[in-house]
């Protein structure tokens, strides 16, 4: 057990710090590439997932489409 305070973040305040959509961050934890945990109703992700995706990234980049 941790005795640690561990900070967690909903998925609104994770997107808003990472500035992509509540969406986004949904589907990388579906996808396993962010850790979140449940606590009730709620789904949370801790801050140092936060950080470990601003240092490292997360993700395979897209390719954008070519404009026509």
């Amino acid at each position: 057990m941790r005795t640690q305070s561990t900070q967690l973040l909903s998925m609104s305040e994770a997107a808003r710090m990472l500035g992509v959509s509540v969406y986004t961050i949904r589907r990388l934890v579906s996808r396993g590439e962010v850790v979140a945990v449940n606590v009730g109703a709620r789904r949370l992700v801790q801050a140092t997932e936060i950080d470990r995706i601003v240092e490292r990234g997360v993700g395979i980049a897209r390719p954008r489409r070519p404009k026509r």
